[in-house]
């Protein structure tokens, strides 16, 4: 029972490691990761950008700012 829970400690702080170095950029987290260092930091104000909604329209950041807050979600829509 010990060494079982050794091994689950022994692992959980690897991945600790593991994903702090894919944060530093030290590891690429796979093949297709990539991520480049920007200037923008968490809190920053985002830039204004026109940006294209699923349906083909165009919308520009400033624009909806006006009318609530935006939430900027990046990711895959596949």
């Amino acid at each position: 029972m010990i060494a079982a829970a050794i091994v689950v400690l022994v692992a959980a702080a690897g991945a600790l490691v593991v994903r702090k170095l894919v944060e530093l950029g030290f590891v690429r987290y796979n093949k297709w990761d990539r991520r480049v260092r920007g200037r923008l930091r968490v809190g920053d104000p985002a830039p204004d950008l026109e940006l294209t909604a699923y349906d083909g329209s165009r919308l520009r950041l400033s624009l909806l700012w006006r009318a609530q807050p935006v939430v900027l979600v990046f990711g895959s829509c596949t």
